[in-house]
């Protein structure tokens, strides 16, 4: 009787688990863009990555290029020229199964936001609140084999007509059963991405 019951529980948790791909994006904080104050629609773009642990694998640059350049913007090579400068910086982009990256999260501040920001919870509370629902969901995650892929970008919007600037972080996730990380960084790319150039 005992064994039917470790059977029983065992086959709740793997219905549980994610087959279909989920994925989820939020900012930290909202940059309104004033589009009648637009003289031009040119945007100097600087993307850099200081991830590691797997992380440097990801490659923004062609996708925001490409997604600008869709929305009618021109990409140009000086701040000078352009209406608006864009800075982009990858902090973390990994499994956070890994031990290593959960090393590179705890510094880093990975674990907050998604889920806490999806609550309701501000930009700087999120980083607390979301460090336990993270950590929770990890453990969960690994009982089920639901990989979870996340994604931090730091994003600085300048506007060059008055040198104001505003900031905010982007969280981006991708839960799947047995999703890898050549496969999970496509998605976090496209995630991203399309959080970024929605600011303008």
């Amino acid at each position: 009787m005992k064994k039917f019951y470790i059977l029983i529980c065992l086959l709740l948790f793997v219905g549980c688990a994610t087959m279909e791909l989920q994925t989820n994006s939020k900012l930290t904080r909202t940059i309104l863009i004033d589009h009648s104050q637009l003289t031009n629609k040119t945007i100097y773009l600087q993307v850099t990555n200081t991830a590691n642990s797997g992380g440097e694998k990801m490659n923004l640059n062609e996708n925001i290029i490409n997604s600008f350049k869709a929305k009618g913007y021109e990409i140009v090579d000086s701040s000078q020229k352009a209406s608006y400068s864009l800075f982009v910086n990858v902090l973390f982009a990994n499994n956070l199964k890994e031990a290593r990256a959960i090393q590179t999260a705890v510094a880093s501040g990975v674990f907050g936001g998604v889920t806490s920001l999806a609550a309701g919870s501000n930009g700087s509370n999120s980083l607390i609140v979301g460090a336990t629902a993270a950590l929770a969901g990890g453990l969960i995650g690994k009982a089920l084999e639901d990989e979870t892929f996340r994604t931090v970008i730091d994003i600085n919007v300048v506007n060059n007509s008055n040198n104001s600037n505003e900031n905010t972080r982007v969280y981006c996730e991708a839960i799947k059963t047995n999703l890898d990380l050549n496969e999970a960084m496509p998605i976090l790319e496209k995630e991203a991405t399309k959080s970024i150039v929605n600011i303008f």
